[in-house]
């Protein structure tokens, strides 16, 4: 796996650790047994939470994914004010991921 790779999967699996701060049984389902990936098997269907662990399940996996279909009304109307802090921090660590990218990129060690 190259250097950019490594940092892509860390990052992203901080920025769900932040998402999903104050819910650890969740993080720890969603997470794979060495809490450096996600569980492929932990989708939200399997999951079956109800709001809001399932948007943040979905917003998981969006960042994951590096795309998705959370609807953002539901971030902003629907999560708790401790849910939705832990969401704008994941935020952030995502932007360190772009950051590394564009860095990575503009360096030419993308193809290290």
């Amino acid at each position: 796996m190259s250097e950019l790779s490594k940092i892509n999967v860390a990052l992203r699996v901080e920025a769900i650790k932040a998402a999903l701060l104050h819910h650890p049984s969740l993080l720890k389902r969603l997470l794979n047994d060495n809490q450096d990936g996600i569980n492929l098997n932990a989708t939200v269907e399997a999951l079956d939470c109800d709001e809001p662990e399932d948007i943040l399940v979905r917003m998981a996996w969006d960042i994951w994914n590096g795309s998705g279909e959370t609807e953002f009304d539901k971030i902003l109307h629907q999560l708790m004010p401790d849910d939705y802090e832990a969401v704008l921090n994941s935020m952030k660590k995502f932007g360190k991921l772009r950051e590394r990218i564009y860095s990575a990129y503009a360096s030419g060690s993308e193809n290290d």
